[in-house]
């Protein structure tokens, strides 16, 4: 629309200017979803337990640690570790909140999320246990949801009909049905494998249909397809200890030796591990959270964490201008806009005020950002193909695919309606490659979170992606209770308005450009403003 509104205004120099900003961020998108190398940096500080998490020194687990060190996953804002000689799984806030939860279980190996408040607790015996954490009342409950023939060395869930379990004794893979707990498969490398020791699986991850597998018997690696189980990638690496995946499918391996390595991408053609940290002494356990990696030695004392920072080129902060009004402000009007505020990187720009320039007929005006805050507007909406699947407190809106999904959101915005802060899709829509640009695109500018149900199949790795990039969570349930907010950023952007506000020359010329930075994250929007056509009251 730019493009052919500029074929006739050629004249028109900021309608150039917003055309070359908007192609580039087009690139940005692009590049994200289709990355030919992974960007971030991670720089990696030492913790112990009490700095990483708040917790006060007089708690016993701070001073005494962990008795054997299960493993750790993340769940939501939480930090769920598993100490497996403590006979103890902790909860461990990660978003800043000084909250320590505990429940005792007997030889507690990794816990499983099903959901942010829900969770399989695996212990070494084969039993699993349900647990649900209450962060209100400070309990953890539990109730026995079976046993399965296995010493439980690690465990993933693929969808919500399958889940896998690494049996380090019984040198194999087993996957589960869910929730019969029946065994549907068994995997081990075959014979024609030149595999010298025994199998020894200590790790698994998955990833959309990938299942990766630590092979510490071997030194070895392996990606599966989940469902038939053939091998689609294998590399050597010395020691893994522990793996998970991080928010590009790229796949993180913990090594013994204390090095983190990457490689990516991990289920393609075959490329060189990259060094990601060394010198973290008996690193035991690791996990990806959404403020970036975890990792805990073999005793739960020391810790090692790095948030997420941009590379030099993937930079695209987003902000989107809307419910413009007018105040009265010492007897001069002041336009006032809200901004949907969100970022590739979205830790990196929490709480932060960002340095802000407007431009206004062709005039730099005074602005500034007087408000940083989560927006409560909005809800979530629910989209499935299938009317077998339900929530406690919301409808599900029918879609076969993507392009169903955002001609539905497309709907209730011109009738009125607030965007979403949270879009849930059912797995098994269909999601056609060139609409996934598309709707990355809307995410991340309306700083809506897109989270995934995985009903009976894993999303398609390019959903994932854009789900983790946005924070989402993955439900495994057919039934969902509840939906976490999202604490996605808004912005109250203030304006002193001139005495005389007409607008003359081009449309664009009536075009306010906001151009805020926050760090090395840049954004941008544009909203024509005629004031006199503005309420002046607060939205």
């Amino acid at each position: 629309a730019m493009a052919a509104y500029l074929e006739v205004r050629a004249d028109d120099h900021r309608g150039g200017i917003i055309l070359d900003a908007m192609r580039e961020e087009w690139e940005i998108i692009n590049r994200t979803l289709n990355p030919k190398e992974i960007e971030v940096m991670l720089s990696f500080r030492h913790h112990t337990l009490n700095t990483l998490f708040g917790i006060p020194l007089t708690s016993p687990v701070s001073y005494g640690g962990m008795l054997g060190m299960g493993k750790l996953t993340v769940s939501g804002g939480n930090v769920l570790v598993c100490d497996t000689y403590g006979d103890k799984l902790w909860v461990f806030a990660r978003n800043g909140e000084r909250q320590v939860l505990s429940g005792e279980a007997a030889r507690p190996v990794v816990a499983v999320p099903f959901a942010p408040a829900d969770a399989l607790l695996f212990l070494k015996s084969g039993d699993l246990l349900r647990i649900k954490i209450d962060a209100v009342s400070g309990t953890i409950g539990s109730t026995l949801e079976g046993s399965i023939a296995a010493n439980v060395a690690d465990a993933a869930v693929v969808d919500s009909t399958l889940m896998a379990v690494a049996d380090r004794t019984g040198q194999s893979v087993r996957f589960y049905g869910i929730p019969s707990l029946g065994e549907t498969a068994e995997w081990r490398p075959d014979d024609s494998d030149d595999t010298e020791k025994l199998f020894e699986p200590v790790a698994l991850a998955t990833w959309g249909p990938f299942l990766a597998i630590a092979d510490r018997g071997n030194g070895r690696v392996y990606i599966l397809d989940s469902y038939t189980l053939s091998v689609q990638n294998r590399f050597e690496i010395d020691l893994p200890r522990d793996l998970d995946w991080g928010n590009n499918g790229e796949l993180y391996v913990l090594s013994e030796n204390g090095t983190l390595y990457m490689r990516f991408p991990a289920g393609g053609a075959s490329t060189d591990l990259k060094v990601v940290a060394r010198g973290m002494k008996e690193a035991w356990s690791f996990a990806w959270s959404g403020m970036g990696p975890v990792v805990a030695d073999v005793a739960g004392k020391s810790w090692w964490s790095s948030s997420v920072s941009p590379g030099n080129r993937n930079t695209l902060g987003a902000i989107a201008l809307h419910d413009p009004w007018i105040e009265d402000r010492n007897g001069a009007e002041t336009l006032m806009l809200r901004g949907a505020a969100s970022s590739l990187y979205h830790n990196f720009i929490q709480n932060k005020a960002p340095d802000t320039s407007v431009v206004w007929r062709s005039e730099v005006r005074p602005s500034r950002v007087i408000e940083v805050g989560a927006s409560n507007k909005g809800s979530a909406l629910f989209y499935s193909p299938s009317s077998g699947v339900s929530t406690s407190t919301r409808e599900i809106t029918q879609a076969n695919s993507l392009d169903d999904v955002m001609n539905d959101i497309a709907a209730r915005s011109r009738a009125g309606g607030d965007m979403p802060k949270v879009v849930v899709l059912d797995t098994r829509i269909s999601v056609p490659d060139e609409s996934l640009a598309v709707f990355l695109s809307f995410l991340i500018h309306q700083g809506v979170r897109l989270d995934l149900w995985a009903i009976g199949r894993p999303a398609p790795a390019p959903l994932e992606s854009v789900s983790k990039i946005t924070l989402g969570y993955t439900y495994y349930s057919r039934v969902l209770e509840t939906v976490p907010f999202n604490n996605s950023i808004e912005w109250i952007l203030s304006l002193p308005l001139p005495p005389e506000t007409s607008t003359f020359g081009y449309p664009s010329e009536a075009t306010l450009t906001v151009l805020s930075n926050i760090d090395m994250i840049r954004f941008t929007d544009w909203l024509p403003i005629w004031p006199s056509l503005l309420d002046k009251r607060r939205p």
